[in-house]
Parts: structure tokens; sequence; C-alpha cells
């Protein structure tokens, strides 16, 4: 018997020492999702956890972006609707919708996203800085592109997001007073 598993063992090692080694990736990975029709990329390095839509509960007076809030293992944190914050026709919540959760600044939030479609490494020669001055109020979010295998898609900056979402909210609070 100690025999067998040695000749097990032997083939084992023989086996492994024949694969291909694990590739080696450049750059940063990024996650591509959709919202509506639009496909984006966020790093992967601002998601914390990818969830299944709990259940969201209504936030009276919230604006727009915000679906409401979550519990999520005991924090509390708002849902923000990137189609309704993008100006993207309301649509419900389907089998391949996915929560993206983020903690930028210990301020988390979740986002609402249509799909999860790849992760992609990209090089610092195929991400390209956005003038925020070309973009509409919108977009603002998007601090650069991706211009990777002849695909140009926006990247959204989680920073930029959460300012865009909670400078607005304040505006009008302070506008509703």
């Amino acid at each position: 018997m100690l025999e067998e598993l040695r000749k097990q063992l032997e083939a084992k090692l023989a086996s492994v020492a024949h694969e291909e080694p694990a590739p080696v990736y450049a750059g940063k990975q990024f996650l591509v999702f959709r919202a509506d029709k639009q496909e984006m990329l966020i790093a992967v390095d601002d998601v914390r956890e990818i969830i299944m839509p709990p259940p969201i509960s209504y936030l009276p007076r919230a604006t727009q972006e915000i679906e409401g809030v979550i519990a999520l293992r005991g924090e509390i944190m708002p849902v923000i609707n990137l189609r309704r914050m993008l100006g993207f026709e309301r649509a419900g919540l389907t089998a391949s919708t996915r929560c993206l959760v983020s903690s930028p600044e210990e301020q988390s939030f979740a986002l609402i996203v249509d799909e999860l479609t790849e992760f992609v490494w990209l090089l610092e020669d195929e991400i390209d800085s956005v003038a925020q001055d070309y973009l509409s109020d919108e977009f603002k979010i998007v601090r650069a592109i991706s211009k990777n295998s002849n695909v140009v898609r926006p990247i959204v900056d989680v920073n930029l997001l959460v300012q865009a979402v909670f400078r607005r909210e304040q505006f009008n609070e302070q506008n509703a007073h």
C-alpha cells in the first residue's frame, strides 16, 4: 500500500511539473458592468463585495438617485440606482441585477447595476483621463475612459459618484428650507 501511495504522489508531482505557469497580469483590474445598454467599468479595488439585491427600504425625501437603504450585516447604507442617476429608463430588478458595495473614505454604499459582464486588466496606456468640462452632469462620475481591444468604455470613479449623489442631496436639502 505504501508503494502505491508513493507511485500516486510521483505521478501527481510529474503532472504538476508539466503544467503551464499561472499567467501574471500587469496593470489594474476592472469589473465591466451594464447600466441599460451602456457598458462601464469600475476598479476592482473600489468594490468591497458583489451581492444580489437585498430588500431595499424606501427612504422618504431622498434624491432620485437614491433607491433606498439596505442593511448588510448590521451596516445601514444607501443604495444608488445608476440607471436613474444617468437618466436611463427605469427598469425592475432581474436575475442578473447586482449590487456593488463600495466604501470610499469609510462611507459605504451599494450601487445597483443591471449586469456584470467581465473582468478586464488594463495597462496605463489603455486608460485616458476625461476632462470633466465636456461631460454632462449625469456623467460627471466618469474620470477616465478605457480603450481596450478597440472598445471605448467609461470608467466610474467611486469618489466622484459619492460627491455627485450626496452633494446634490445636500443642495436639495438647503433649497428646501
